[in-house]
C-alpha cells in the first residue's frame, strides 16, 4: 500500500513498484540538520541541484535504486553523474515532492495574522520532530521516525486544532479582503451613477 496523502510515491518498474517514503528517517540521512536546509535549497531553486535531488531520492528506499535512478561517482575531486533509466528532470521532480512531504509538510497554510511574517528555520532537527511525535501523538519512536512532515503536520492540527484569537483586531479582514471590499464598492458607487 502506497500513501500518497503523506507523500509516499510507488515508482512502476516493469512488475515491480519501488516504494519512496520521505520519513523523518529518510530525511534525517542527507546530513546535519542545517545541512538539510541548505540541500532543500539546492533543489528546490532555480538551478537544482542534480547530486543532492539524486541523494534524495536514494535516501528514501529501503533498496539499491542507483539502477534505476542513476548514481554519482568521485573520479579525484570531479563528481560524475552516471544516468539510470530515470532521466535527470525526473530525479529533481521526485526529489522536489519528496521534500516538500517530508521537510516542509506539503498541506495548505493556516491563516496567519497580517502583520506577522513567514518564519524560515535554518535547521531540520529530525529528532525533535520525532520526540514532538512521541510526547504529543503517542506513538512509537520507530513509528515516529517512520512518519513524514506532512503525516506529522496533519495528525498534530487534527488534536490541536487552530482556535480564533481573541486579542484585539484578531478577526478583522486582511489586506487583500478589505481590497476586495473596497473595489466593490467602488463598482457598485459607479454602477449607482
Amino acid at each position: 500500500m502506497i500513501l500518497t496523502d503523506v507523500g509516499e510515491v510507488g515508482v512502476h518498474v516493469g512488475e515491480r513498484v519501488h516504494l519512496l517514503r520521505p520519513s523523518l528517517y529518510a530525511m534525517s540521512q542527507l546530513g546535519e540538520p542545517r545541512e538539510i536546509v541548505e540541500l532543500f535549497a539546492a533543489v528546490m531553486g532555480e538551478a537544482p541541484s542534480l547530486v543532492d535531488a539524486l541523494a534524495v531520492v536514494l535516501a528514501c528506499s529501503d533498496e539499491d535504486l542507483s539502477d534505476l535512478f542513476g548514481c554519482v561517482s568521485a573520479e579525484g575531486e570531479k563528481l560524475t553523474y552516471e544516468p539510470g533509466l530515470v532521466g535527470p528532470d525526473a530525479v529533481v521532480v521526485l526529489a522536489r515532492c519528496l521534500l516538500k512531504h517530508g521537510v516542509t509538510g506539503s498541506l495548505p497554510e493556516l491563516p496567519r495574522p497580517a502583520e506577522q511574517e513567514p518564519e524560515y528555520v535554518q535547521e531540520f532537527d529530525a529528532r525533535a520532530h520525532v520526540s514532538m511525535a512521541m510526547a504529543h501523538l503517542g506513538v512509537s519512536e520507530r513509528d515516529a521516525w517512520q512518519m513524514t512532515m506532512t503525516g506529522l503536520v496533519g495528525a498534530l492540527r487534527a488534536k490541536f486544532p487552530p482556535q480564533e484569537s481573541d486579542a484585539p483586531g484578531a478577526r478583522a479582514p486582511s489586506k487583500a479582503e478589505m481590497e476586495e471590499a473596497l473595489d466593490w464598492h467602488d463598482r457598485v458607487l459607479a454602477a449607482r451613477g
